[in-house]
């Protein structure tokens, strides 16, 4: 039969083995205790170490979090240190170009520094970047490129003093045709490579940024987990754990909110980067200022602004571009220099912490009277250009006056930059005492001229002039009438000659000028009125009435006469021969002869 016996805990049990000999023995009040503790204490300590394993990997993944964000920022300095050397360069050459161009000591002091910053921006980027092989070889390549334009800037400023501006002067135009893209191209290439790095960085944040959270809800359920096993035991952990958990929070936010200050920042100094580029590619002060308009909206949305440039006489400030809502205000009308306190005090007005200055003139004409205002001075070069008028919503606060300062700096520098090179185109295609086009200009221009004229199947006539007797001027009369009388000569064919015209000093007396689309018949009519012209002139000379000159002038008609610039220079110039030996001051037509 079966035996019912009764067990430790007083529950009835039915044995079906006869065949034991003893009942197991009792539990003691202990091992009661803990069989029923062991269970709790097994799971409370796996959880424990659970908790003490997700925290580690948690502080973990938060510490390499931190390590990529630090690596984001000196990955943005590097960038930034690039796009320096660009800029310091850019001002280095500026400078010893206008040393070449005017000597003036400002300019050498002004390019030293500037090639100081420039090396020095080098070793800043030596020294982030000593641990990447790639970098490290780029910015020793840098470093060369960086030292052999160098010496081309240094050979202008040595040539100069030594050698004197005509030197210096030729060694600017061969510094204007160097090409400068290696190092463009170089540090576009050591910012791409940054750009990889920066993508590679990111990438590993925002891993350990999703590991930073799995680890914190995995946490957070395994808290909830304990709580139904030992609610009593882990409530102040519990909360402890809460709170540490906003503070994480917190922190992830301010980390969020300086990585986006941190990219708006990059974002701007992109733009600005890529605003200087475009100005530094334009070839006129227009096409520049169509850029500007285009490239100022986006980058200062939150303001309106009017970019005003000072004219040739600079007696008046002239609107050049504007935006925003109170841009048309800013924009009403000129002004003159004194009107504007930044112009007057060549610095950003008001400054920084100035409560009590007075509001610009040309503002206050303006009827712009509300809300904060900003006029920052365009200086470039030693000379005042113009000036950027900002109106906004709010103070305009340190930070932003950097940026804004650092805007007006690169706008400034473009262009008197584009200035100084219409200076130089200017100066390279005109015969400084007519005001001409040189001869160089003629041979460069008839070609395409040509070119045009057969593909419109319209007519072209070439002009030979030749001062009459005009050695025997210059030995009546001496050099510096010669010289009045080319100059006033020059003026007046000028001034007879169409836009699409291209009037030429071809050397010494002798001139040339290209009519496009016309025949023979008008051709003769237009060298006839200049002849009478010329007959009109009245040359005065150190007080007394010089005789009226004359002038022979032979013709060459396109197609008629010739298709090539040298045939039609021939003819010309034999017809030309022809009017000197009839007797000069006449007109003479190869094909109608």
């Amino acid at each position: 039969m079966a035996e019912v016996a009764d067990n430790p805990g007083g529950m009835k049990t039915q044995s079906i083995a006869p065949a034991l000999p003893l009942n197991p023995a009792p539990l003691t009040v202990r091992e009661r205790y803990w069989s029923y503790t062991r269970p709790l204490i097994v799971k409370f300590s796996a959880g424990a170490l659970l908790i003490l394993v997700l925290a580690a990997a948690g502080l973990f993944s938060a510490r390499e979090y931190t390590n990529y964000q630090d690596w984001t920022v000196h990955t943005y300095q590097v960038r930034e240190r690039i796009v320096m050397v660009l800029n310091d360069l850019r001002l280095a050459e500026m400078q010893a170009r206008s040393y070449g161009l005017a000597g003036r000591d400002e300019s050498a002091i002004a390019y030293y520094r500037a090639i100081a910053d420039t090396e020095h921006e080098i070793d800043v980027i030596d020294e982030l970047t000593v641990d990447d092989p790639v970098q490290v070889a780029n910015v020793a390549r840098l470093r060369a490129l960086v030292a052999a334009r160098r010496k081309l800037y240094e050979t202008i400023i040595s040539d100069y003093r030594e050698r004197g501006p005509a030197v210096a002067h030729n060694d600017v135009l061969a510094l204007i045709d160097q090409p400068n893209h290696p190092i463009r191209d170089l540090t576009d290439a050591m910012r791409a490579e940054q750009t990889h790095l920066l993508a590679r960085r990111q990438a590993r944040r925002d891993r350990s940024a999703v590991y930073v959270g799995i680890i914190a809800a995995s946490a957070t359920l395994l808290v909830l987990a304990l709580m139904l096993w030992a609610f009593f035991t882990i409530t102040s952990e519990h909360r402890q754990r809460l709170r540490t958990e906003r503070n994480l929070e917190q922190g992830a936010w301010e980390l969020q909110s300086a990585l986006s200050d941190a990219r708006q920042l990059a974002e701007t100094l992109r733009r600005i980067s890529g605003l200087g580029e475009m100005l530094q590619s334009c070839r006129e002060p227009d096409e520049a200022i169509a850029v500007i308009e285009r490239a100022l909206p986006p980058l200062l949305p939150e303001m309106s602004g009017c970019l005003a440039l000072i004219n040739p006489s600079h007696n008046l400030v002239e609107p050049r571009t504007q935006w925003g809502t109170r841009g048309a205000d800013l924009a009403e009308g000129v002004f003159a220099p004194d009107d504007c306190w930044a112009l007057r005090r060549s610095q950003a007005h008001p400054s920084f912490g100035e409560i009590t200055a007075p509001s610009c003139p040309h503002l206050v004409y303006a009827g712009v009277t509300a809300g904060h205002m900003l006029c920052l001075p365009l200086s470039a070069q030693g000379q005042m250009l113009g000036v950027l008028s900002l109106v906004a919503e709010r103070a305009f606060d340190a930070h932003l006056r950097e940026l804004l300062q650092t805007v007006s700096d690169q706008l400034a520098l473009a262009l008197a930059n584009l200035r100084l090179q219409q200076s130089l185109r200017e100066q390279s295609i005109r015969d400084p005492l007519t005001g001409l086009f040189n001869r160089r200009y003629l041979e460069a221009s008839l070609p395409r001229e040509l070119a045009r004229a057969e593909r419109r199947k319209s007519g072209l006539a070439l002009l030979m002039l030749d001062l009459d007797h005009f050695k025997q001027y210059n030995d009546s009369h001496g050099h510096d009438a010669g010289d009045a009388l080319l100059s006033q000569f020059g003026a007046m064919l000028n001034q007879l000659c169409r836009g699409e015209d291209i009037p030429c000093r071809y050397g010494g007396e002798e001139f040339t000028v290209v009519l496009t689309d016309i025949d023979a018949r008008h051709a003769h009519e237009r060298a006839e009125a200049i002849r009478r012209a010329t007959t009109q002139i009245e040359l005065r000379h150190r007080g007394q009435r010089l005789p009226a000159p004359s002038v022979s002038i032979g013709i060459a008609i396109y197609p008629d006469d010739g298709s090539t610039p040298e045939e039609l220079k021939r003819v010309a110039d034999q017809a030309l021969y022809r009017a000197k030996r009839e007797g000069r001051d006449r007109v003479i037509v190869h094909a109608v002869a």
